[in-house]
């Protein structure tokens, strides 16, 4: 009778869960929207991001100063600690589903009046096994705990790869930029040399009484223009040398190369792949989703924390009221102690506890959305920077050989007194805008090239990822 009124009741409770704040609520829909094409390229089967980066920056100065990076750099040396920290704080919550054994002794003498005599001493030994209150699992409660503690951990380890893509393509990118500015003091280094025959020819020529004070003047003024781009250039290379040494972990200073720009290889085929499949090969979108699935196992948690719960302590040993017999035999004891307790009344505690957790869930949700956003718009952006790019340094080749053209006809039509020394000076600085717009293009298509590379999920290794435990993920 007592056994059927127990089965009544539970099931009586079980059945009004629905109607009561902790009852399940239907899961926030996190699926993003995912185009089925890009709209600056046609997708492919094939990405560029499946590509090992080695195979991308090949085996020279950019592959040796990218393997520095990425074992001395500092935020990826932090990101490694924090995985370790991630993995000890699983290993912390899945202990909590097991019991803790734990050896220990005890004695105890005092002294207290009898009843019906004088003060009387007693003392007490134990020695034993316990342990101490072990919450039984009889919900998931605790399973779920570890499943998010096993989530947050596989959403650090993502992260890790994803600074680990961010870093290769941070150094690649300095690299350019370091060779650009190299490409540009090249051409600044022409210039002045040309403008330094310039100023003699003009400065012969106004000691001859041919050339006016105005045309003197412009040319010192066009020569120190050069040499104030001189001292730009100078400044931005010492700072683009500084920040790569420090990105590999070096001191700032000077980062020897021996390449030029024009040096670098782009890959023959740049495949996007398609758009859809991003959301399996970037890791920060991996950790977004993890850290979401980590939301989704605390709400549960925070549910289960209305039910019932069901605690064991115990004891295995022996016990004396002497201490010299206490290993004396027939001193074996033991001792099994459950509990059970139902919250009932907690000032809104479980209940805010359980809308703090579902609205961490929505957040985390909204977080992966935008994640997914943003990596579309990188993709997209990247090629639309290839293409432009590419087409700028088509025309800027076509500008600058007419440039130089222009300036060989006006070098000769001054040299016979055709043209002024305002033209020539204006041939000089048009040849020298077009020789480091194109220079700049050029690292553009190249920079381009990384950031898609980067934003499609490369340079990171698959390989390496943890897989949290033997767990499976949950569906």
């Amino acid at each position: 009778m007592n056994a059927r009124c127990f089965l009544l009741l539970g099931a009586a409770l079980l059945s009004g869960c629905q109607a009561m704040p902790w009852a399940r609520h239907a899961e926030t829909d996190s699926a993003p929207v995912v185009p089925a094409a890009w709209r600056g390229a046609a997708g492919t089967a094939s990405s560029l991001g499946e590509r090992d980066w080695r195979e991308i920056f090949g085996t020279g100065e950019l592959a040796t100063l990218i393997e520095e990076a990425l074992v001395a750099n500092s935020d990826l040396n932090i990101a490694r600690e924090r995985i370790a920290q991630a993995q000890s704080q699983l290993t912390v919550q899945r202990s909590l589903l097991f019991p803790t054994l734990a050896m220990g002794a005890a004695y105890q003498r005092e002294r207290a009046p009898g009843l019906l005599s004088e003060n009387t001493d007693s003392e007490l030994g134990t020695f034993g096994l316990s342990a101490p209150s072990w919450e039984i699992d009889l919900w998931g409660r605790l399973r779920d705990l570890n499943e998010a503690a096993r989530q947050n951990f596989l959403a650090t380890a993502e992260t890790q790869s994803a600074l680990r893509s961010s870093i290769v393509a941070q150094v690649a990118l300095a690299y350019v930029d370091l060779l650009e500015l190299d490409a540009e003091q090249q051409v600044a280094d022409a210039t002045l040399v040309l403008r330094q025959k310039s100023m003699q020819m003009v400065q012969l020529r106004f000691d001859a009484g041919v050339a006016a004070g105005v045309d003197l003047q412009q040319a010192r003024t066009s020569l120190a223009a050069t040499e104030r781009a001189l001292a730009d250039i100078a400044r931005r290379r010492e700072r683009a040398e500084n920040t790569l040494a420090v990105l590999i972990g070096r001191n700032p200073g000077a980062v020897k190369r021996a390449t030029q720009l024009k040096q670098l290889n782009l890959p023959a085929t740049l495949n996007a792949g398609l758009p859809a499949s991003l959301l399996a090969r970037r890791p920060d979108i991996r950790a977004a989703e993890r850290t979401l699935a980590a939301t989704r196992a605390n709400v549960e948690a925070a549910r289960k924390a209305f039910f019932p719960s069901i605690s064991l302590t115990g004891f295995l040993g022996v016990v004396s009221p002497e201490l010299s017999r206490l290993f004396v035999g027939g001193r074996e004891a033991f001792s099994v102690n459950p509990q059970a307790s139902l919250p009932i009344f907690t000032a809104g505690r479980l209940t805010a506890s359980l809308e703090a957790e579902r609205s961490q869930q929505r957040i985390a949700a909204e977080a992966y959305r935008q994640t997914v956003r943003n990596a579309l718009l990188e993709v997209e952006n990247a090629l639309i920077d290839y293409q432009r790019s590419r087409e700028q340094r088509l025309a800027l080749d076509t500008t600058v050989s007419a440039d130089r053209e222009r300036l060989r006809l006006v070098e000769l039509r001054y040299h016979n007194g055709v043209s002024s020394h305002f033209e020539l000076l204006d041939a000089q600085r048009e040849l020298f805008s077009a020789e480091l717009a194109q220079v700049q293009a050029t690292s553009l298509s190249y920079s381009a090239v990384i950031q898609l590379y980067r934003a499609l999920g490369g340079g990171w290794d698959q390989q390496a990822q943890p897989t949290g435990g033997p767990q499976a993920d949950r569906s």
